[in-house]
């Protein structure tokens, strides 16, 4: 079985690789501007309330858009 120099100098460098891949991820974390916890929570609202408000307009059009078909239908 022939051994392919890449393929072990590739191994060889894994773990270098690695610990910079973290090593820069953290200097990253570092950099980001973090919102508020007041902030947060204000936009997690919004988000749900979103949601909710748009599934409530979908359900209501699906369940009008039944009742039209139904009719036209039957």
């Amino acid at each position: 079985m022939p051994k392919n120099p890449k393929l072990i100098a590739s191994f060889i460098r894994l773990p270098q690789a690695v610990l910079r891949f973290i090593k820069e991820s953290r200097d990253e974390i570092k950099k980001v501007s973090w919102p508020s916890r007041q902030t947060t929570v204000r936009y997690t609202i919004i988000v749900i309330g979103s949601s909710l408000a748009l599934g409530a307009v979908t359900g209501g059009l699906d369940y009008v858009l039944t009742i039209v078909l139904e009719r036209v239908i039957i």
